[in-house]
């Protein structure tokens, strides 16, 4: 069970990273240029995704959200949660 909580912790942190680091490279991506900022996401809660964002990059959301859905399957199949 301890390994299992490490994972969580660890994948939970990589996202608040990732997210800190895109946020910091946007902020001086738009500080040498002006114009349309274009922005996406995607929120998934329990089975229901959120989408949202510009119709160009929403495509990019949908696929990382299915990655990272596949991703976590994999890993609590690894785990062995479901067996």
């Amino acid at each position: 069970m301890d390994g299992l909580v490490v994972v969580g912790l660890t994948i939970f942190m990589v996202g608040v990273v990732l997210i800190l680091i895109g946020f910091l490279l946007e902020f001086l991506k738009q500080l040498k240029k002006t114009g349309k900022v274009k922005t996406a996401g995607a929120v998934l809660i329990g089975p229901f995704p959120i989408v949202f964002g510009d119709r160009d990059l929403v495509k990019y959301s949908v696929v990382l959200l299915v990655l990272m859905t596949a991703l976590i399957i994999v890993l609590i199949i690894i785990s062995g949660v479901l067996v």
